[in-house]
Formats: structure tokens, C-alpha cells, sequence
């Protein structure tokens, strides 16, 4: 990273021109899947072509390299890592409000703030060629996300700390206000399948009667894949009931008392891999289905491989102890409020380490192939928004306003920067494309 004490100007935040040396996509790509379960590798890469967006939503290790060589501002914040359009949503906080924050944390580390908003604004650009918006539509989705961002950001510089460790944006209250009727109808439409989204949905859709009649997840590979049908050398040579059964106890040690207490009215039933999202397909993730006394006590857990965040080979702050705690501990400092289940565990195989949540609870996420270009312009607004009040919880945000300034030349500087870094990644993903037809990366079925 840069000297701190020798922060980057506008004009070097908002340059984006490939280096010399700049590191091959392909290669970063394998290198990250090196270890990754092979059935499912071919699983990722047909999601990660279906549109640059996509491919974009897949790459964070890529741009990880072009950000942490390129000069900072130094203003560190806990940074989400993954920052883009697809990783912001609605989800229940522990009093069952909608609530809508950043919902991705894999790659959360501490960093300079401009690496989210950067990987941010030219998701905005991406999303609207999706869109097969216009230049100028491009550019205006990418500049006023960042405009949103530095406006929130003035906002929270000049508010005691107490409002603005505890400021959450409630989605009924904003959906009230959006004054846009298409975007309008959209979110109500995505909260409404959101809070239909819970774990008794997700049992009817996962789940089937076994033949001892007990309920079972459903076996359909090679999405998922139940641990009990599974060869043991996956598992480590152990009986698939006792590892998650140990999984499960060591998870139980790092959450609050009444948590455990909580969990100790569940049994385990079941549990089976489960690929998840873009850029995680292939990691270790799985889901456990937990039954309680009651018919209706259904509970479905989430354990997903924490590796190291692509981010921390530039990051200034030693590696952690636990990837896992390294996850939760990041969403916890950038969420106002968070899901009551998370817990971190160490897997039974060395150097495995996972973090656990809820599969359900209320998770829902705005179809940004369904909206216009003012919806796509509000949304990024409302994105750049809360992505400043995630930072001003960690950061310094009263330094972070004033590298913003006053008036446009911040906005314009990631204006820049996103249009130029949209080029870049849609030449990678041409690239990654004639990787795919020359049969160096499989593709599987599209799912």
C-alpha cells in the first residue's frame, strides 16, 4: 500500500490505466480455485458467463491487485471487500424488521474506504451497459452513487457518534419515500418475496419426507449434495452425522449464552453441501436442517468457507487468527444490525475455518435487470448511502469528508475511474471467455 502520510490526489484516485505487470485474470482465477471442490469449479464459471456483470460479481481477487497496487488516501475503514451493486439487500434484524445494508462480508478487511467505492461506482457502469444505457447514463449511474456516498458521508461527520453507530435505514420507510413508481413497485414486489423468505420456505423447498419419515434435505447434485451420500474422503474419513455434530458444538462456543440456549431446544436432522452466489461456488459451504419440539420448529443453518480475503495480501493490518471471526466481526462493525446466528467455527480438516448464519431470515435483492435508468441511478444512490454509514461506524469520518470536499471533483474523479475499470473488466471477461472456448476453463450447465 501507499505511504499513509502521502495520500493519493483526485486526479491519481481517478486514474485507471493497466500497469506493465499487471497480473493475468485467468491465472488469478485458477490459483483461487486450486482448492476449491472440482464438481463444482465448471458450476462457477457458467455463472460467471452468463454477462460481464457477472463475471465482474466472480473477480474480486482480480481487482484486489489492481486496487492495492494503485495509490490510497490511507483513511482506513472496515472495508465490505466485495462492494458491488449485487451485494446490497433486505434481511431481518433480530426484532424481524426489513432492514436493507451491505449483505456480503467474505472479503471484509480494513483498508482505505475508496476501495469499496471504487469497486462500487464501476459496478454502476457494468450494470447499466447490462442495461445497454448510453454513455452518459453510464456515467451519470457511476457519479452519483459516488455523489451519494460523499453527501452521506458530510451528513455523519456532523452527527454526534451515538446516531451514527446506531443509524439503520429501515426498507418499509424508504420504499414509502422513493418517488420513482417503477422502482417503487420493484421493491415492493422484492420485500414482499423477502419476508417470504423464511425457514419453512426454505424446508419446503430443500427438504422431502425420508423413507423412516423424518424430514431429509433433498439430493440433487450437483447443487447439493447430502453429506450422507457422500464419499468419505470429502469428509475426512468421519461419519457425516458426527463431524456436523462437532461442527455444531464448536459453532455453539462462540455465540452469546442465550443463543446456545436457544439452540439447545434443536436437533440436527440433516445436512448437505450447497453451492452458493458467484464467486463463492466451490467452497466449502453447506447447510443443516435442525427440527425443534414444535411441527412448524424448523431451522436451517449456513456454514460457508472463510478463506483469506482477497484483500489481504495489501492490507496493513496483520493476518487474523480465524477467517471465520475475521467475517463475522466485519459484518457486526459494518451492520447496524445483524443476523443473531452468526458464529465461527474451525473444520475438522487443518486450515479449513467457516462462519455460520441463517439461510433464511428475510434475504432478498433487487433484480438490477429490472430497472430503468433513473431506478438504476436512485438505486445506486441508495447504495452509495448506506455504504458511507458502514464506514463512518469504523473509520474516521470526519478525515473521510474532508478528502471528499466540496462540490463535483470527487464525484468526477470516480466517474473516471469506473467508466476506465469498466473497460478493464469486460476485457477480462472477453478474455475469460476465449479461456472457456479454447477449453483452458470448463464450463458446465448453466443452474
Amino acid at each position: 500500500m501507499a505511504d499513509p502520510h502521502q495520500p493519493a490526489t483526485l486526479a491519481e484516485l481517478g486514474n485507471w490505466q493497466a500497469p506493465a505487470d499487471r497480473r493475468d485474470p485467468i491465472t488469478v482465477l485458477q490459483q483461487q480455485e486450486s482448492d476449491r471442490l472440482p464438481w463444482l469449479v465448471p458450476v462457477r464459471h457458467s455463472r460467471m458467463a452468463q454477462d460481464a456483470f457477472a463475471f465482474y460479481r466472480g473477480t474480486p481477487a482480480v481487482m484486489a491487485h489492481d486496487l492495492g497496487n494503485a495509490p490510497n488516501t490511507g483513511l482506513e475503514v472496515q472495508l465490505c471487500g466485495d462492494c458491488h451493486l449485487g451485494n446490497f439487500g433486505f434481511y431481518a434484524s433480530p426484532e424481524w424488521h426489513l432492514l436493507f445494508d451491505i449483505n456480503d462480508f467474505d472479503e471484509t478487511v480494513r483498508g482505505p474506504f475508496e476501495w469499496d467505492l471504487k469497486r462500487l461506482v464501476a459496478s454502476a457502469v457494468l450494470a447499466a451497459r447490462a442495461l445497454q444505457l448510453g454513455g452518459e447514463q453510464q456515467a451519470r449511474a457511476a457519479r452519483r452513487t459516488a455523489r451519494a456516498y460523499r453527501k452521506a458521508m458530510q451528513q455523519l461527520a456532523a452527527q454526534p457518534l451515538q446516531p451514527v453507530w446506531g443509524q439503520r435505514l429501515d426498507a418499509d420507510t424508504y420504499i414509502l419515500q422513493v418517488a420513482h413508481p417503477p422502482l417503487k413497485r420493484h421493491l415492493d414486489k422484492v420485500g414482499a418475496k423477502a419476508r417470504s423468505r423464511t425457514h419453512s420456505e426454505a424446508a419446503g423447498k430443500l427438504c422431502e419426507i425420508g423413507p423412516d419419515g423424518t424430514l431429509q434435505l433433498r439430493h440433487d447434485p450437483p447443487l447439493i449434495w447430502r453429506h450422507a451420500l457422500l464419499e468419505q474422503q470429502w469428509t475426512g474419513g468421519i461419519d457425516w452425522r458426527e463431524l456436523v455434530q462437532e461442527q455444531r458444538d464448536r459453532y455453539l462456543a462462540s455465540l452469546p449464552a442465550e443463543m446456545r440456549h436457544l439452540l439447545s431446544h434443536y436437533r440436527l436432522s440433516d445436512s448437505a453441501i450447497k453451492a452458493v452466489g458467484v464467486g463463492s461456488v466451490g467452497t466449502r459451504c453447506s447447510i443443516g436442517l435442525f427440527v425443534g419440539p414444535h411441527p412448524d420448529d424448523v431451522l436451517i443453518l449456513q456454514s460457508k468457507q472463510a478463506e483469506a480475503s482477497v484483500l489481504e495480501p495489501y492490507a496493513s493490518a496483520p493476518p487474523p487468527a480465524h477467517q471465520g471471526q475475521r467475517v463475522i466481526e466485519g459484518q457486526r462493525l459494518l451492520q447496524t444490525a445483524s443476523d443473531p446466528f452468526l458464529g465461527w467455527v474451525d473444520g475438522h480438516q487443518p486450515g479449513l475455518q467457516y462462519y455460520w448464519r441463517q439461510l433464511r431470515n428475510w434475504k432478498g435483492s433487487v433484480d438490477l435487470g429490472a430497472l430503468d435508468a433513473k431506478g438504476l441511478e436512485l438505486y445506486g444512490e441508495l447504495c452509495g448511502g448506506v455504504l458511507a454509514k458502514a464506514h463512518a461506524r469504523s473509520g474516521d469520518r470526519h478525515a473521510i469528508a474532508t478528502q471528499l470536499g466540496d462540490g463535483k471533483p470527487f464525484d468526477q474523479a470516480m466517474e473516471a475511474y469506473a467508466l476506465a475499470y469498466a473497460d478493464q473488466s469486460e476485457s477480462d471477461y472477453r478474455q475469460f471467455m476465449q479461456a472457456i472456448k479454447e477449453g483452458r476453463l470448463e464450463a458446465g450447465m448453466i443452474y
